[in-house]
């Protein structure tokens, strides 16, 4: 091995494999933090299709569908209002107060949902 043309061809053998080892590291590292990063999301994803399926199971009974007309639209009944109530804060603005009327929407939702 004192031959300085396989000194050479030693050397250079050396150099090429080194590299190729240090990329092959670099991208390791990346797809790693690829991995993780893709994790995070599938569990974000899968936390937020829990809580979609949830509001589905909670929106396919009457008593949840008519809670969440009331909550979202302020939909109500007949014979019944719905009270805006105002920090003091806002003391300038009134309070409001309404009420359904005798064939409203709300009626005609119920009766299309059979209840």
């Amino acid at each position: 091995m004192h031959n300085p043309l396989m000194m050479l061809i030693a050397l250079a053998l050396l150099f090429f494999l080194a590299r190729a080892a240090w990329n092959v590291h670099k991208s390791a590292d990346s797809v790693s933090v690829k991995l993780s990063q893709a994790q995070a999301e599938e569990e974000k994803l899968k936390a937020e299709q829990s809580d979609l399926s949830a509001q589905v199971y909670k929106l396919s009974t009457p008593s949840g569908l008519e809670s969440e007309l009331r909550t979202k639209y302020r939909a109500v009944k007949e014979g019944e209002s719905v009270a805006v109530i105002v920090n003091d804060d806002q003391a300038t603005s009134s309070s409001a107060t309404n009420t359904s009327t005798t064939n409203g929407w709300w009626n005609k939702l119920l009766g299309l949902i059979g209840l």
